[in-house]
């Protein structure tokens, strides 16, 4: 049974969530295991759905691992949304909704994203460096 400080935790911790998605600047911060990544996921998502191009949105990480993880979860999304394979877990039904809107707004764009993954971008701080070099 959970006491009222745990409730108010959660119930900060949700509107943080959802505050994430808004259109404005935020940093993610949290120890592991507290679903950054889900989060950072559900954002990109979000974002791909405002705008003309996905190269306008740029996700960065500290390591490489982070950003192929970023990229996998990005794209494993987009291929569950593509083929409707909905999940049970609340979290991840989120995750589900962001991608149809992201997959219907590229498609009218005609991104083919799904073919080109590459046309995320998702860099290291050094990669960024190098990329913008």
């Amino acid at each position: 049974m959970m006491n009222h400080l745990e409730i108010d935790h959660l119930t900060v911790d949700e509107q943080n969530r959802e505050r994430a998605l808004e259109i404005a600047s935020f940093i993610v911060e949290a120890p592991a295991g507290a679903g950054k990544t889900e989060l950072l996921t559900q954002r990109y998502l979000r974002l791909l759905t405002t705008v003309k191009s996905p190269e306008e949105i740029i996700a960065i990480t500290f390591t490489n691992k982070a950003a192929a993880e970023m990229r996998l979860r990005i794209m494993d999304s987009l291929i569950m949304a593509e083929n409707q394979k909905k999940p049970t877990a609340m979290h991840k039904q989120i995750t589900y909704d962001l991608s149809q809107k992201a997959l219907a707004h590229a498609e009218k764009l005609d991104w083919q994203l799904l073919e080109n993954p590459a046309r995320l971008r998702i860099f290291t701080i050094d990669s960024l460096c190098a990329y913008l070099t």
